[in-house]
């Protein structure tokens, strides 16, 4: 295999395979694709959500939309990995009623059951198939067919070792009332969320709350509920939603806060973003 690739059929789908350096600038982050990470080299504890995943050569994460997550290097061991980010709309020509093939993400509940083991990965077609996705150059119409089935059969593969094994289970190096505190907000993304609330809800010291709540996911509770209203925010305009109606609609008492933690998560205003959807 290469040691560098990269794959982007236009804004449906990206795919990039190159070595890299461990380093601590790995932030916490989420976004509205789907992403397979293929785990090929390093010392990697990956978190997501709830969840903390210590990886081994060729296992395999599915990261949802709408999943915080990050790596966490525990050593500076070469670190490898093919990542694949897609949109549902790549492959929606072959969704149907008898066949769901986004099965193994959407059967999944909020950082749970991200991991598919390397055993069961080595025992599949899983790694020939990646090989033969590196090996596809985005030169001709041709080579992007050939793409798409052989990751439609990856999708498959994925889809048939989920379906047998759907209780592998995370590390439970987070703490229980961060998992509950965790599923609390997302349950509530649409109302004010405060730390008085949380702390009368959880009976834990606010102050001690947050610290926690920063030891365990990486980011503070302020930045978490953000980083998950500003994903709201995205569905919204894509649904055609007018921009002075997301701001309430996700949470936010006022536009101007929106807006500043809008452009400061995604570095562009809303009007921006709407113009690059070009809807």
């Amino acid at each position: 295999m290469n040691s560098s690739f990269y794959y982007e059929y236009g804004s449906l789908l990206n795919m990039n395979y190159h070595d890299l350096i461990p380093h601590d600038n790995f932030s916490v982050h989420i976004h509205d694709l789907y992403e397979i990470y293929y785990f090929l080299s390093g010392d990697v504890t990956y978190l997501i959500e709830g969840s903390t995943y210590h990886l081994h050569p060729h296992d395999l994460l599915l990261i949802n939309t709408g999943e915080l997550h990050r790596p966490v290097f525990n050593t500076s061991a070469p670190y490898k990995r093919i990542v694949i980010h897609f949109r549902p709309e790549y492959i929606s020509a072959f969704q149907t009623q008898k066949y769901n093939i986004l099965y193994c993400f959407e059967r999944r509940k909020l950082g749970q059951n991200n991991l598919l083991p390397n055993q069961d990965i080595l025992n599949s077609p899983i790694p020939t198939l990646f090989q033969q996705l590196c090996e596809i150059s985005p030169t001709s119409v041709e080579n992007d067919l050939l793409f798409k089935t052989y990751f439609l059969q990856l999708l498959i593969a994925l889809n048939q070792i989920f379906a047998k094994q759907k209780t592998v289970p995370a590390s439970s190096n987070y703490d229980d009332k961060i998992i509950e505190v965790l599923h609390y907000i997302n349950d509530r993304l649409y109302q004010t969320i405060t730390l008085d609330e949380l702390e009368n809800k959880f009976f834990i010291n606010k102050y001690y709350l947050c610290h926690l709540f920063k030891k365990n996911t990486g980011v503070t509770i302020g930045d978490y509920i953000s980083h998950k209203r500003i994903l709201k925010a995205k569905e919204q305009f894509l649904l055609g939603i007018p921009v002075s109606e997301v701001a309430h609609s996700i949470g936010y008492e006022d536009y101007s806060t929106f807006y500043r933690n809008f452009k400061r998560l995604t570095g562009i205003a809303p009007s921006e973003y709407l113009k690059s959807l070009d809807l």
